[in-house]
């Protein structure tokens, strides 16, 4: 039996609202990637290149490009 069908038959002997919060689990495992990605607004935008200001420094300083993935 596989790891997923183990989990299908403890999942489905759970009380329905358990299973409910099993799957709202499982979902938000999934990759981000095949979700649309939400629009920020104008205002979301604004806060966020202020807080990654705060980084800009640190990301720039030298020796930061050994953390960059090929």
């Amino acid at each position: 039996m596989s790891t997923a069908e183990k989990i299908f038959e403890k999942a489905r002997a759970l009380p329905e609202p358990a299973q409910a919060l099993v799957l709202q689990w499982v979902e938000n495992l999934t990759p981000r990637a095949s979700h649309p990605p939400v629009p920020l607004t104008r205002e979301e935008a604004s806060e966020m290149r202020g807080h990654l200001a705060a980084w800009e420094q640190d990301w720039n300083a030298p020796g930061m490009e050994s953390y960059d993935r090929p």
